[in-house]
């Protein structure tokens, strides 16, 4: 019982430890000055700050400024009001908290009882960040969701940003690859650093693979940090990349999916069409599910998913320049600037002079061909085989 009771403790000494480590990349903070109607700060007021989402309620209070700051904030949707004797009761809404963020929420409050309520509705979109000097992006639940995502890897997501170029339009080899080259302002692809709700995602030994390409329906928001951050996001000279996944709520929630990519709904390559090839096959089925809801109301939650990618795919065709049948049996007579220099003979072979080529000086005498030699010419023999199409000409292509 002992030994059980102390791993029990060393585990959740662990967990605590683990989410204080994280807390930097996955929570934010909210903060603000209260004043009167003239301006002046009000100190001792009462801050409510309510996690719409699931009802989470954090309390702060005004210091002697008028100033309160609640910092370790779970990413949501927030609700945050004031209370204080003398003034009415504002309230504040829609305020939308993502990872890392520093959202600045001030009152003035206006006399009257505390039971009279004024109510604000935050305006949509990007707040701008008044508290650091940071540039950063995030890309929010909805555009991660519902925006086209062929090879439905959350990277492509990067490309929205200023100064990402997009210079890798196969996305079936960028998820196929589990591949990090995305650069950001001009640094190399694998300089940025990956992150899943602020534990690292680089593949250690190369920087050129993520660890897990963590499926789109699980993913509330990505934040890309491309210059200024802090030190704690160090490591990698190029953009700090943070995924942060899912939460449970109270009320439940699930979801099913599948998508697809076939050949069949495919255009054939032009090169394929010009020498009546069929297009390459690619059967891409992408499928999975998730739940989350409530264990507690109000206090424990839960949310899970999983997730299958099945690719079968065949390259498209490429074309190659294969030696003549003539030239893999020794026989270059097609080639007006090739003469052959006889290994047995010294002394010079060329146009002009010819006192070391072979008696013919464009041909191999059979026996002096190699078992190597042969079975270098019997590669490109199986390649004509196998190619869709082979013209047997001294020509390139």
């Amino acid at each position: 019982m002992r030994s059980i009771v102390t791993s029990s403790f060393a585990l959740l000494l662990c967990l605590g430890l683990g989410n204080s480590v994280l807390a930097q990349t996955i929570t934010g903070r909210i903060s603000g000055t209260v004043t009167d109607s003239a301006g002046a700060s009000v100190p001792g007021v009462t801050i409510i700050i309510v996690n719409e989402a699931t009802q989470q309620t954090r309390n702060a209070m005004t210091d002697s400024n008028g100033f309160y700051v609640a910092t370790n904030l779970p990413v949501g949707n927030y609700t945050v009001s004031v209370e204080h004797q003398g003034f009415k009761k504002s309230k504040k809404t829609g305020y939308n908290l993502v990872a890392d963020g520093r959202l600045s929420v001030d009152f003035a409050l206006e006399a009257g009882a505390v039971t009279e309520t004024v109510e604000i509705v935050a305006s949509a979109g990007e707040t701008v960040n008044s508290v650091s000097g940071e540039v950063s992006r995030t890309i929010d639940q909805s555009q991660v969701q519902e925006l086209a995502l062929n090879g439905r890897n959350y990277l492509q997501l990067t490309t929205l940003i200023p100064g990402a170029p997009l210079l890798e339009d196969n996305a079936l080899s960028l998820t196929t690859s589990l591949s990090v080259s995305q650069p950001i302002n001009g640094n190399r692809g694998n300089a940025n650093n990956l992150t899943v709700d602020g534990g690292f995602n680089l593949d250690s030994g190369s920087n050129g693979s993520q660890i897990n390409n963590v499926g789109i329906d699980f993913i509330r928001e990505v934040s890309i940090k491309t210059s200024n951050f802090s030190a704690e996001y160090g490591r990698n000279s190029g953009a700090s990349i943070n995924v942060v996944t899912r939460s449970g709520e109270n009320s439940y929630h699930g979801t099913a999916f599948e998508n697809i990519r076939n050949d069949k709904f495919d255009a054939n390559n032009t090169f394929n069409v010009s020498r009546n090839v069929e297009r390459p096959s690619l059967r891409f089925n992408n499928f999975g599910g998730s739940f989350g809801g409530p264990i507690i109301k109000d206090k424990l939650f839960f949310f899970g998913g999983v997730e299958w990618k099945i690719i079968r795919q065949f390259t498209a065709s490429q074309t190659r320049t294969l030696p003549t049948r003539a030239e893999r049996n020794g026989d270059f007579s097609a080639r007006s600037n090739v003469f052959l220099k006889d290994p047995r003979k010294t002394g010079t072979c060329s146009a002009t002079v010819q006192t070391a080529c072979f008696d013919n000086p464009k041909v191999i005498p059979a026996n002096l061909i190699t078992p190597d030699g042969k079975a270098i010419a019997n590669v490109f023999n199986v390649m004509e085989r196998r190619a869709a199409s082979y013209v047997d000409t001294p020509t390139g292509n």
